[in-house]
């Protein structure tokens, strides 16, 4: 008989472990930044994060001779199915030791709760945590650079693929970030092109967030982030309430040059959303705020020397124009000047090579892979 169990969480003390696990799973690990404690509970509570009015789920915990040594979420997004005309349940925050049957008996919880709430469910798909718009995917190490992932993007053990394949997973799309210095030699290139769009666009403005209007604005990257990834593989678009509270959550570490909105004679026409590279200050955080974490992150974030790209959406009537070259010459034109040195691009679909190759021009190449697996119910 297994010594392995794997149960539903059920109380307080249950989701304590839970999120718990992975701050003893990568103890030491100098390529895993500790989330804050706080994050995590917001992301899985149903009453406070806006993404469970459209979805369910159930955490399961797996504990060997009592030790807890595995955990997962059983995911069904009921807006995906509608969006999409699928029975696609998910999993996720999946965290497990280097062991075979650990992965299988929460893999087979999954499996077993996504059936008996979607009925005729035809896949389950992850990690995803919770969804296509939050952290998602699992890094392939093997074919990836080394080192710290940038900000709200995912980091595993190597094994972690193997225990999904050996539980009957398999490869469904990967999703890549581009890696580009911000150097004077990409600088240029930029330049050429964005000079050459202006030209040809003189009705083209391009401004930074306005704080002091954060939620008239914010009203626009509305707008311009559902229409302009609406037709993307596995996009859902967020609701109004979603992009709320994704703001309310990065409204503290907002760089207002780093957020740039298009406009194209008066109407908005694209956003870009950067943000500096807080992992570098979380890294050294381990997980809490408290009792000294907010002077390590107020002195830390002074050492921060890259950024990640989050999001360009450009709405389908202004592409192919030229629109996001110049967004990102403006963007690398501030980082420039404040002396960051790489610019991270993610993520992005492999095969979305409208989007992929024009990033070659500044120096910009896949460095990084994070796999989505799937598996036939």
């Amino acid at each position: 008989m297994s010594s392995v169990q794997a149960e539903p969480v059920k109380s307080p003390r249950d989701l304590k472990e839970f999120v718990a696990l992975a701050y003893r799973i990568y103890a030491g690990d100098p390529s895993w930044p500790p989330p804050l404690r706080s994050d995590v509970r917001w992301m899985l509570d149903e009453a406070k994060n806006p993404f469970w009015k459209h979805a369910k789920r159930r955490l399961f915990l797996a504990r060997r001779d009592g030790k807890v040594v595995g955990r997962t979420a059983a995911i069904v997004d009921d807006e995906h199915n509608r969006v999409h005309g699928e029975k696609t349940g998910f999993f996720g925050f999946f965290e497990c030791e280097n062991d075979r049957e650990v992965a299988a008996a929460l893999l087979h919880e999954a499996e077993a709760w996504v059936r008996g709430v979607l009925p005729g469910a035809s896949r389950l798909r992850g990690p995803v945590n919770p969804s296509l718009n939050d952290e998602c995917g699992a890094f392939v190490p093997q074919e990836s650079d080394p080192g710290l992932p940038f900000l709200m993007m995912t980091y595993n053990p190597a094994y972690y693929l193997d225990l999904f394949a050996k539980a009957g997973f398999t490869k469904e799309k990967d999703l890549v970030a581009i890696l580009a210095p911000v150097s004077d030699v990409s600088f240029k290139r930029l330049a050429r092109l964005a000079e050459g769009v202006r030209r040809r666009e003189p009705k083209l403005v391009v401004r930074p967030i306005r704080m002091n209007k954060f939620d008239e604005d914010l009203a626009i990257v509305k707008v311009i982030y559902n229409g302009a990834w609406e037709k993307n593989w596995g996009f859902v678009p967020m609701t109004s309430e979603e992009i709320d509270a994704m703001a309310k959550k990065l409204k503290p570490v907002i760089y207002p040059p780093y957020i740039l909105f298009a406009e194209v004679d008066g109407k908005p026409a694209a956003f870009h959303l950067a943000l500096p590279d807080f992992n570098q200050v979380l890294v050294k955080m381990g997980g809490s705020l408290f009792p000294f974490g907010w002077l390590k992150f107020l002195t830390e974030r002074k050492k921060i020397d890259r950024a990640r790209t989050m999001a360009l959406g450009v709405l389908p009537e202004y592409r192919k124009r030229g629109i996001d070259a110049v967004l990102y010459y403006e963007a690398m034109k501030e980082g420039l000047r404040i002396g960051h040195k790489w610019a991270e691009f993610s993520w992005m679909l492999e095969d979305n090579l409208d989007i992929l190759k024009p990033l070659e021009v500044f120096g910009g190449r896949i460095y990084r892979r994070y796999r989505l697996v799937a598996k036939n119910l």
